[in-house]
Protein backbone atom coordinates (compact mmCIF):
# COMPACT_ATOMS: atom_id res chain seq x y z
CA UNK A 1 0.00 0.00 0.00
CA UNK A 2 0.66 3.44 -0.37
CA UNK A 3 2.58 5.46 2.42
CA UNK A 4 0.32 7.48 3.31
CA UNK A 5 -2.59 5.69 5.84
CA UNK A 6 -5.42 4.31 2.95
CA UNK A 7 -8.49 5.01 5.20
CA UNK A 8 -9.73 7.92 7.90
CA UNK A 9 -12.67 6.47 10.26
CA UNK A 10 -15.18 7.60 11.67
CA UNK A 11 -18.18 6.48 14.54
CA UNK A 12 -21.85 7.89 14.12
CA UNK A 13 -24.34 6.37 16.39
CA UNK A 14 -23.61 2.21 15.17
CA UNK A 15 -22.55 3.06 11.74
CA UNK A 16 -19.07 3.37 11.04
CA UNK A 17 -17.80 5.91 8.17
CA UNK A 18 -14.65 5.01 5.92
CA UNK A 19 -12.76 7.36 3.79
CA UNK A 20 -10.71 5.80 1.22
CA UNK A 21 -7.79 8.19 0.47
CA UNK A 22 -6.19 6.51 -1.98
CA UNK A 23 -5.96 4.71 -5.13
CA UNK A 24 -5.16 1.52 -3.36
CA UNK A 25 -8.54 0.71 -3.35
CA UNK A 26 -8.33 -0.12 -7.50
CA UNK A 27 -4.60 -0.77 -7.70
CA UNK A 28 -4.51 -3.28 -4.71
CA UNK A 29 -7.61 -4.29 -4.32
CA UNK A 30 -7.38 -7.84 -2.76
CA UNK A 31 -4.99 -6.47 0.33
CA UNK A 32 -7.24 -3.28 0.84
CA UNK A 33 -10.36 -4.77 0.86
CA UNK A 34 -8.84 -7.41 3.22
CA UNK A 35 -7.63 -4.31 5.40
CA UNK A 36 -10.70 -3.03 5.33
CA UNK A 37 -12.93 -5.85 5.73
CA UNK A 38 -10.77 -6.82 8.89
CA UNK A 39 -11.39 -2.69 10.13
CA UNK A 40 -14.93 -3.61 9.85
CA UNK A 41 -15.61 -6.13 11.82
CA UNK A 42 -13.02 -5.57 14.76
CA UNK A 43 -15.23 -2.35 14.85
CA UNK A 44 -18.72 -4.67 14.41
CA UNK A 45 -21.05 -1.30 13.25
CA UNK A 46 -24.35 -2.29 12.10
CA UNK A 47 -23.53 -0.67 8.87
CA UNK A 48 -20.71 0.91 7.43
CA UNK A 49 -20.87 3.97 4.50
CA UNK A 50 -17.09 3.69 2.66
CA UNK A 51 -16.57 7.07 1.00
CA UNK A 52 -14.60 6.78 -2.03
CA UNK A 53 -15.07 10.37 -3.56
CA UNK A 54 -11.55 11.30 -2.60
CA UNK A 55 -9.72 8.72 -4.63
CA UNK A 56 -8.35 10.45 -7.28
CA UNK A 57 -8.01 9.65 -11.19
CA UNK A 58 -10.78 7.32 -13.09
CA UNK A 59 -12.25 4.53 -12.51
CA UNK A 60 -12.75 1.78 -15.01
CA UNK A 61 -15.15 -0.41 -16.09
CA UNK A 62 -12.69 -3.59 -15.27
CA UNK A 63 -12.02 -1.02 -11.55
CA UNK A 64 -15.42 -1.55 -11.07
CA UNK A 65 -16.16 -5.23 -11.62
CA UNK A 66 -13.03 -5.67 -9.66
CA UNK A 67 -14.05 -3.86 -6.79
CA UNK A 68 -17.60 -5.76 -6.90
CA UNK A 69 -15.81 -9.01 -6.99
CA UNK A 70 -13.81 -8.30 -4.04
CA UNK A 71 -16.72 -6.55 -1.66
CA UNK A 72 -18.32 -9.93 -2.71
CA UNK A 73 -15.56 -11.77 -1.13
CA UNK A 74 -14.47 -9.78 1.73
CA UNK A 75 -17.36 -8.05 2.88
CA UNK A 76 -20.56 -10.73 2.35
CA UNK A 77 -22.37 -10.57 5.76
CA UNK A 78 -22.27 -6.72 6.40
CA UNK A 79 -24.32 -3.86 5.87
CA UNK A 80 -22.18 -1.80 3.19
CA UNK A 81 -23.10 1.24 1.39
CA UNK A 82 -21.00 3.08 -1.24
CA UNK A 83 -20.78 6.79 -1.85
CA UNK A 84 -18.92 7.78 -4.83
CA UNK A 85 -19.07 10.68 -7.57
CA UNK A 86 -21.23 10.44 -10.44
CA UNK A 87 -17.63 10.15 -12.44
CA UNK A 88 -16.88 7.06 -10.60
CA UNK A 89 -19.83 5.49 -10.84
CA UNK A 90 -21.83 3.87 -13.98
CA UNK A 91 -25.41 3.66 -14.91
CA UNK A 92 -25.57 -0.17 -14.72
CA UNK A 93 -23.75 -0.20 -11.52
CA UNK A 94 -22.10 -3.43 -12.52
CA UNK A 95 -20.11 -3.32 -9.26
CA UNK A 96 -23.22 -3.19 -7.04
CA UNK A 97 -24.19 -5.91 -9.23
CA UNK A 98 -21.27 -8.20 -9.10
CA UNK A 99 -21.02 -7.63 -5.35
CA UNK A 100 -24.43 -8.30 -5.10
CA UNK A 101 -24.21 -11.84 -7.01
CA UNK A 102 -21.26 -12.65 -4.69
CA UNK A 103 -23.75 -12.31 -1.58
CA UNK A 104 -23.28 -9.03 -0.50
CA UNK A 105 -25.56 -6.18 0.61
CA UNK A 106 -24.20 -3.39 -0.48
CA UNK A 107 -26.29 -0.02 -1.59
CA UNK A 108 -24.16 2.95 -3.88
CA UNK A 109 -24.97 6.67 -3.80
CA UNK A 110 -24.05 9.72 -5.31
CA UNK A 111 -25.68 12.18 -3.02
CA UNK A 112 -23.80 12.77 0.20
CA UNK A 113 -27.14 13.84 1.72
CA UNK A 114 -27.07 9.97 2.12
CA UNK A 115 -24.67 9.98 5.10
CA UNK A 116 -27.21 11.26 7.10
CA UNK A 117 -29.56 9.48 6.04
CA UNK A 118 -28.00 6.37 6.14
CA UNK A 119 -26.55 6.91 9.97
CA UNK A 120 -30.21 7.67 10.84
CA UNK A 121 -32.03 5.11 9.12
CA UNK A 122 -29.65 2.71 11.25
CA UNK A 123 -30.51 4.53 14.32
CA UNK A 124 -34.26 4.22 14.17
CA UNK A 125 -34.82 1.40 12.36
CA UNK A 126 -31.81 -0.71 11.97
CA UNK A 127 -31.94 -1.05 8.07
CA UNK A 128 -30.14 0.35 5.52
CA UNK A 129 -31.79 3.11 3.05
CA UNK A 130 -32.14 2.65 -0.09
CA UNK A 131 -31.22 5.15 -2.68
CA UNK A 132 -28.32 6.36 -5.92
Amino acid sequence: MTDSPPFKFEKANDCLIIRVLTRDILEKKAETFQALAAAIKTRSPKATLVDLRAVPGPVTFMDRYQVGEQTGRFLSGLTVAALMTEEQTDKDRIGQKVAMNRGARVEVFTDPACRRSLVEEIRHAGVIAVGR
